[in-house]
This record gives C-alpha cells, structure tokens and sequence, in this order.
C-alpha cells in the first residue's frame, strides 16, 4: 500500500487510474465469482495492453488460445479485495451503466448478497451522481416547441412507382 491515497502503488498516478477505467469500460468485466467476491476481467488481443492493465491491477497475464480463424486472446484478472480496490478506485471515471454495476457489486460484497444478473431485478444502490454528457441533454420545452413541425409521409411511398 502506498502512504498517498491508500491504493496500490501502481494506481497512485491519476492518469492510469483514467487509462484503466477507460479499458475497463470497454474491454472490462465486473463480477462476482462464485457468487460472493468482487471480480475484474479484461481480455483481448493486444497483449501490450492486457500487459499495461495487468500491472497496473497486480496481476498476471494468460493466453487464451482457440482453432483458427480465431486469435489468440490475453487475459488478466482479480478477485477479492484486490479487484474491490481497483473498482473503488476506477469508479468515478466509469460510465453510468458500469458505475451502477460497479456499486452493486461493491454493495452486495459488503453485505454478502448475491446479486441477481437481471435488471429489473436489480436495486438501485447509493453510487456515484449520474450527469448526462451535454450533448445528450435534453432541450427546453420552449426550444422544443418552436421547431417545425414534421412533414407528413405518404403511407405507402412506392405507391406511384
């Protein structure tokens, strides 16, 4: 443990914290093996990659490898308090649908409940706040408003064709 924020040493540099929550999100798995202890998963095929995230998490790196036309797939993973660490830690970088995931794992760790796969079964848990990116925003019910109305369109298009 480092003497800065509590986190592995290796996680101390905000700018690998920002790289692995970005590999996470899109190449990453959140889980929890065997039901009950916090689990981190990447895998593809670009073993410098899954070489970065493997250090940067505390793990090693396997080779998955599968019949042609296939490639060969690296892996690194962790479980346990370690992987609770690296989740706690990529969190806030996280988008909604991770950041939920991420702290239902967290929660159901915590608590020693299983948490169940389906969402609409899933609970909504204290997590970080969820902002809209602005581009997704909705407009004002003025803006909205005052824009032209939709053309009609003919119900059967290739009717005179």
């Amino acid at each position: 443990m480092s003497a800065g924020n509590g986190l592995r040493p290796e996680l101390d540099n905000r700018l690998d914290v920002v790289w692995l929550a970005g590999l996470l999100e899109g190449e990453g798995t959140f889980d929890l093996h065997r039901g009950k202890y916090p689990r981190v998963r990447v895998g593809m095929t670009d073993r410098d990659v899954v070489g970065r995230a493997a250090t940067l998490i505390g793990s090693r790196v396997r080779l998955s490898l599968k019949p042609a036309p296939y490639q060969a797939t690296w892996h690194a993973e962790i479980t346990g308090a370690k992987a609770a660490e690296v989740m706690r830690a990529v969190l806030p970088f996280m988008g909604s649908r991770r950041s939920g995931r991420i702290a239902s794992i967290l929660g159901a760790a915590n608590l020693g409940t299983v948490v169940t796969p389906k969402r609409e079964n899933v609970v909504s848990m204290p997590g970080p706040k969820v902002v809209r990116p602005p581009a997704l925003r909705s407009r004002p019910v003025a803006e909205v408003q005052a824009l032209p109305a939709p053309t009609a369109v003919p119900a059967d298009p290739w009717a005179g064709v």
